[in-house]
Parts: C-alpha cells; structure tokens; sequence
C-alpha cells in the first residue's frame, strides 16, 4: 500500500493531468502541506483536474495530494503537499488553497470542517522542528499572530519522533487571517529547509488508509518495524477525538493471583497510588467469591489514560511475579 505525499512518483493520479512532469525534479527546495476532507480536495482538483493543474501554473508549483481514503492520522483529511522554488510562491498556493475554501464554504454552506462565512477552518502539517519558532518565546509570537489576525489557532500533538514528526496547526477566522498566518507559517518552515530531516519531512507524511471496518497505517515518520509499541502507537494516532475524550470513561479488569497482590499495590499502596497520580485513573483490586487464590485489578478512566495505567501495573504484575520466583529458589 502507498503511503505519504504522491509527489515524485509515477503514473497518473485522481488529481487531473499535468500532476507529474517527465525530466523535472522530484523535490523543489520549499514545502508547505495542508490538509483537506473530501469536499476541500475535491474543490482544489476540479473537473477533471483543472484547478489543480491552474494552480500549479499560477503558482509554480507541483502540487500532490494523497490518494482517496489516505488520510493523516486522527483526522478525515488527504494531506495537500505543495512544492516551490521560493517562499513566495508557496504564499500564492496558500492563497488559492483558502480562496477555494472560501468558495466551497458559499456554495455548499456552513459545515464543521470547512466552517462558515464568518469563521473558515483550515488545518495544515508542520514538522515539530518549526513548531517553536511559530509558537515563540514564552508564546509570544502565536499571541501576536492571534492579536494580528483575529485568528484561532492550536498546535495539535506530534505524529512520529524527531523533528521531521508532524504537528496539525488549526486555524479559523477570516480569509485574510488564514492567509496571513499561513503566510508567518510558511516562512518559518522554510527557515528549515537545511536541517539534514528536511528532505524526510518534505517528502513523506503520516497517513493511514481507511480501509470500511479497519484502518491500515503507512506511517513512514514511525518507521517500519513490525512491533507492539509500533502497533499501538499506530491505532492510538489513528483514533478519532470522540474515542479518545469521550466523557464516560472506561475500564480495564483481569485477574491476578493473590500471592502477587502485595507487590501490586506496594508498600502501604504506594504503587497504586503512583500510577493512579501518574494517569488519572481510578485503581482498585477486589476480591472474587468463591475464588480465595485470585484477586480482580480494575482500572477505570479515559481509554488512553486507563491503557497506560494497565502497562505500569503489568509491568509491577511481572516484577512482583520475578521477586516471587526469585524468593522461592533454593539456596545453592
């Protein structure tokens, strides 16, 4: 399965004619990345691919979006990459990317992606080596740019590792206010462009492939290994918000020998208690009828949260399991 921007690569894409030039260039020096849901990126390709390869002419740019279904982590959005021979340009791609929201948000109306007349919604992708710049010391320069603007913006948390991870940097106001922030954006990014990640970042993105009832991730920034943590951070990104930040909680129960049960909770339940404090959950190890030699761990609270409890308390479960072992070995 592919994966990440579907620039440089051969043959054609959904995304119309003129998408790849024999002889030119895979990468050009300044990248910007944006993304966008069906409507927006249905808006930005045009009939037949006409108003992508527009852009591309006005702009000077090679333009690649992720093919359908290739969406970036945690989102419903095919991630638009856009690459230029100066900062300028990619100035003109952020332009008509918002001009072509601004479009789509008249015709088809108000829509919580897209957002509404008065307030448009964009998101675009920022390595996490230009996230401190844009934020600015002590906040400062996102204070400034939100004063500036009138603008709303947030930085979402890191997808992968390293600088070249990716950040989603949400931003609603006016056309202008998302020009304009996008615009201080840009400038930032390509003040990276030497960093020996750059070409990484500029070149690959974190998308997973929406496959009906299961999803399957490409994420190159993660690397390939085939491992549990590799596979977990993987769902875990690939979660939507109303999974991760629904309200009522959830819980995690197993059973653990009795024997054990002291090394659980720790002296005077020291250990609980550190995890508990540690992940906000709620922790507490019950007796079962009719079973004198087992005891129920409950974990309850926000699913990351209760995930992460359940590791550190499986983790006190085998170092109190190898202390046991241990004390019961014969003296030699």
């Amino acid at each position: 399965m592919k994966g990440g921007s579907n620039v440089g690569t051969k043959g054609k894409s959904e995304d119309g004619p003129g998408a790849k030039t024999k002889g030119s260039p895979s990468i050009l020096p300044y990248v910007m990345k944006y993304l966008a849901g069906d409507a927006l990126a249905a808006a930005i390709i045009g009939k037949g691919g006409s108003t992508i390869a527009e852009i591309r002419t006005s702009c000077n740019a090679k333009l690649g979006l992720t093919d359908k279904g290739e969406i970036f982590p945690g989102t419903e959005c095919r991630v638009l990459t856009a690459q230029a021979t100066s900062e300028a340009d990619l100035n003109q791609v952020s332009a008509q990317v918002v001009d072509k929201l601004v479009e789509l948000v008249k015709s088809a109306g108000a829509s919580e992606a897209c957002g509404n007349d008065g307030e448009l919604k964009l998101r675009a992708l920022v390595p996490r080596g230009a996230v401190g710049s844009i934020i600015g010391k002590g906040g400062g320069v996102i204070k400034e740019l939100r004063e500036s603007t009138g603008a709303k913006i947030s930085i979402g948390e890191p997808v992968g590792s390293g600088q070249n991870a990716e950040q989603i940097i949400s931003i609603s106001g006016s056309a202008e206010a998302l020009r304009t922030v996008l615009a201080e954006v840009n400038r930032q990014i390509q003040l990276l462009t030497s960093e020996p990640w750059f070409s990484t970042w500029s070149t690959t993105s974190s998308t997973m492939k929406a496959m009906g009832n299961g999803m399957t991730l490409t994420n190159p920034l993660l690397g390939g290994q085939n491992s549990g943590i590799t596979t977990m951070m993987q769902v875990a990104q690939g979660m939507p918000n109303y999974v991760m930040e629904d309200s009522r909680g959830f819980a995690l129960s197993c059973v653990v020998p009795n024997r054990l049960v002291g090394g659980l909770i720790g002296r005077g339940g020291a250990g609980t208690k550190e995890v508990q404090m540690l992940t906000g959950t709620k922790i507490g190890i019950r007796e079962i009828p009719d079973d004198p030699d087992n005891r129920s761990l409950n974990i309850a609270g926000p699913l990351a949260n209760t995930c992460a409890a359940y590791m550190l308390m499986m983790k006190r479960y085998l170092d109190s399991e190898a202390a046991s072992l241990s004390a019961a070995k014969p003296a030699r």
